[in-house]
């Protein structure tokens, strides 16, 4: 059953009857236990796109699954502490950075972290005046492919690595981390290059839902966030949402079904008030 502990009240109007008629229909649909079984159907008949669907919702279980990561993460944030480096820089485009721009925007940087830049444009003038910022030889550049062939971050990747070459010859590479993955071309340029590190991460796990992995992780332990507690709070939300119950008594899909009819009555702006903890 979901903890009590996580409660929600909905304020919203006019709204309100839709949005409990939405919470009957998926009752009766028995969303809740399909969903954790990646029952595909609940969203469309089409053999082909339930595969692509069922394929891509390992997210529901990130959470539990990089507790186990935790401790590979920090003993890489420390290697990269000792070895002298002052600055950050992820390298992406959509899903790679959504996170790591968000932990920026919502915690605060503390001393002897490492300060975090993101880089998801291929505007020239943003790139120079990011370069022109950076001290090359002690920045530490995460590049974050997925697909391990998307262009724009490919392209930072060799842009960055020839800058370093020029600075740091055969050890350019000690100034590269790697985030795809498992099989991607991009892990044998990754090796031939000498990336410091490469972390592979789970090909059941879409770009836009790969905020707990090591896409979003890896860049949150550069820049200070306390990742296992962040870890053990979405394990507990986890649980709360679990695949028993009600829509209602559960945060995640009662949230999910106001947004839904919300968007269907041309609604495209969600207040939410949280406690101060």
């Amino acid at each position: 059953m979901p903890d009590t502990h996580f409660s929600a009240t909905y304020h919203l109007g006019q709204y309100q009857p839709a949005v409990e008629a939405e919470i009957t229909t998926l009752n009766q649909h028995d969303f809740t236990t399909r969903f954790w079984q990646k029952d595909a159907t609940l969203w469309t008949q089409d053999a082909e796109a339930q595969q692509s669907i069922r394929s891509f919702m390992g997210w529901l279980r990130t959470p539990e699954t990089m507790l186990a990561a935790v401790a590979e993460i920090k003993a890489f944030v420390h290697e990269v502490k000792q070895a002298g480096f002052q600055h950050v820089v992820v390298m992406g485009m959509g899903g790679s950075t959504m996170a790591p721009i968000v932990f920026k925007s919502s915690f605060h940087w503390g001393a002897g972290d490492l300060p975090l830049s993101i880089l998801d444009t291929t505007d020239p003038g943003t790139v120079a005046a990011l370069e022109a910022e950076l001290p090359l030889r002690h920045t530490l550049f995460i590049v974050a492919s997925k697909s391990g062939t998307t262009a724009e971050p490919l392209a930072f990747g060799d842009y960055f690595y020839d800058k370093l070459k020029a600075i740091k010859g055969e050890q350019a590479g000690e100034n590269f981390v790697a985030i795809t993955d498992p099989g991607s071309k991009f892990v044998d340029q990754a090796r031939a290059q000498g990336y410091r590190h490469i972390f592979l991460n789970f090909s059941e796990v879409g770009g836009r839902f790969s905020a707990l992995t090591y896409f979003g992780l890896v860049p949150a332990a550069c820049y200070g966030i306390n990742i296992g507690a962040l870890l053990h709070g979405a394990v507990e939300m986890m649980h709360a949402c679990g695949s028993q119950g009600p829509v209602a008594d559960n945060p995640g899909l009662a949230l999910g079904a106001a947004l839904g009819v919300l968007a269907q009555q041309g609604r495209d702006k969600l207040t939410l008030i949280t406690p101060i903890t």
